[in-house]
């Protein structure tokens, strides 16, 4: 991490080609180094190594994507590199103000790849285990990709998301016509309308918050919960790139009137990835098994 830091150090804007190629030379990599793919032999094992230290250098607020492929140093980043550090591993990166709040929104716990606690726990689980936790932390690696691209995106693209994604999980019976986004002025404070049966007597309205940062408060829910009463429904979802404050949950709780459902950043992201929305299928990996009775004489 640190060397792919200290290439970014003159703020140029570079592509991953650009990264990769000078990470390389920093290295001594042969062709032979490069031509060495993962297990799934699905990819490079230097591009894929690159990757991951771009995710992880991202997400402790060191470097930034201003465009798709393009990688730059932050200040952050840059204040980092003045302070000489000799080593950059992931038991760092924990202390920075940044990767402790993406931790602490995907509730993630990365052990320093050099530490031999994690070799000792690798030891101590079985094959499906491990399996199961890689996949894990793939996902909520994806989901982090897929919350920074909604807070990148317009306020009206994040509001037809949330429509999409609740068609996909089965509201309006999965009729494409069935949503409509209704954000914009004089909107009355609903972003869109599912309706869930083909005469729209039984509808679910919708609020969208797309934050980039603090949180959703209580008088958020209230304004909701006033504007559903307005339109004479109890049904509401409420979502956002952000976080519920804890009064705001509370506030939600105690509507008696309406039912509303908070679904934060975290828990968006992650029903993105479920329903299969701005994401696609990478790799499969088939595990069989033995077949017993084809054994049997």
């Amino acid at each position: 991490m640190l060397p792919m830091l200290k290439l970014l150090a003159d703020g140029q804007p570079k592509s991953l080609n650009d990264v990769m190629t000078l990470l390389s030379s920093h290295f001594n990599l042969t062709q032979n180094h490069l031509k060495i793919k993962v297990p799934s032999g699905q990819m490079g094992l230097f591009r894929n190594r690159v990757g991951w230290t771009r995710s992880y250098l991202k997400n402790a607020g060191l470097i930034h994507y201003p465009s798709r492929g393009i990688y730059q140093v932050t200040d952050f980043g840059k204040d980092y590199l003045k302070t000489n550090p000799t080593d950059l591993r992931i038991k760092h990166l924990k202390k920075m103000p940044k990767y402790k709040e993406w931790t602490d929104t995907f509730n993630q716990d990365q052990p320093d790849l050099v530490d031999n606690t994690l070799t000792k726990d690798i030891v101590s689980k079985t094959p499906e285990e491990i399996l199961a936790n890689t996949v894990t932390q793939l996902n909520k690696q994806l989901a982090t990709e897929v919350l920074d691209k909604l807070k990148e995106n317009t306020f009206g693209y994040f509001e037809s998301f949330v429509i999409s994604l609740l068609q996909k999980m089965g509201y309006g019976e999965f009729r494409e016509d069935s949503g409509t986004v209704t954000g914009g002025t004089g909107d009355n404070g609903i972003d869109g309308i599912i309706y869930q049966d083909r005469l729209g007597l039984e509808s679910v309205y919708i609020q969208a918050k797309r934050f980039t940062t603090g949180t959703v408060g209580s008088p958020d829910i209230r304004n909701f919960i006033g504007s559903l009463a307005l339109q004479g429904v109890n049904k509401g979802v409420f979502l956002t790139t952000s976080k519920f404050s804890d009064s705001a949950m509370k506030t939600a709780q105690d509507s008696k009137q309406q039912k509303i459902i908070l679904i934060n950043g975290q828990e968006l992201s992650k029903l993105a990835i479920e329903y299969n929305l701005g994401v696609q299928e990478d790799n499969t990996i088939v595990i069989k098994k033995i077949d017993l009775d084809y054994f049997e004489e």
